[in-house]
């Protein structure tokens, strides 16, 4: 049980930064090109913003995979690095291209002519979320179902640990409005990121050890159930 609880802490605690990390990575991708492409002619420009989507996505599902598997890795023997950053990192790109921006495009054109309140922008963050999650998840799926058992119950915390993340991301987001102060900005990204990660790490760590269970314990315990027949 100490196993157990001590993983599930460095779960959480590895996934508050593997978030910050990679929002940070992919905001300082984003600005870094920003800044030298914009002023390039339109051939560069026209692709810039596909361009700052692929790779700040790269850099977060890189960060979030190689999390993940440092993590699982401690319970589960052969869980190889390779197919799982690999397949990680190419949903999170898959869902930054896909999500993301028909999402911010339609909040921002609804609340440009009023149509929606801060309200149903903060259901539709969360309903991108679900979808962002189940997106990068039900790649993983395939994966993780050979070492767990409810496997499919790692869908179902990806997609809520990442809607409760928008959620908070977005409301961070909203704060900006109220501010000018760079240094405040900065300080609530950064604990949003933080909170975010926690609230993913929480959940799927939560389900991970109440409700997937790892076939090697179930194989122990099948055999001590049989041994006391």
């Amino acid at each position: 049980m100490k196993i157990y609880k001590k993983f599930w802490f460095q779960w959480v605690m590895n996934y508050s930064i593997g978030e910050l990390m990679g929002i940070a990575a992919a905001a300082a991708i984003g600005r870094i090109m920003f800044m030298n492409l914009s002023n390039d002619n339109g051939d560069y420009t026209s692709l810039f913003p596909f361009t700052i989507l692929l790779i700040a996505g790269a850099a977060e599902g890189f960060i979030i995979g190689y999390t993940q598997w440092k993590s699982i890795s401690l319970l589960v023997t052969n869980f190889k690095p390779v197919a799982w950053i690999l397949t990680t990192t190419i949903a999170v790109i898959v869902g930054w291209l896909s999500i993301l921006p028909p999402s911010v495009v339609f909040i921002a054109f609804l609340s440009s002519f009023d149509l929606i309140g801060d309200y149903h922008s903060m259901l539709y963050t969360g309903l991108a979320g679900l979808a962002f999650g189940g997106i990068i998840s039900t790649p993983q799926f395939f994966i993780i179902r050979k070492h767990y058992r409810h496997a499919e119950t790692w869908i179902m915390a990806n997609a809520i640990g990442w809607m409760l993340s928008f959620m908070v991301l977005y409301a961070a987001l909203s704060v900006f409005t109220h501010t000018t102060s760079f240094i405040f900005n900065v300080l609530v990204i950064i604990l949003s990121c933080i909170v975010s990660g926690a609230i993913q790490g929480i959940i799927t760590g939560t389900f991970l050890h109440l409700v997937m269970v790892t076939k090697t314990d179930a194989g122990k315990m099948n055999e001590t159930v049989l041994g006391k027949v």
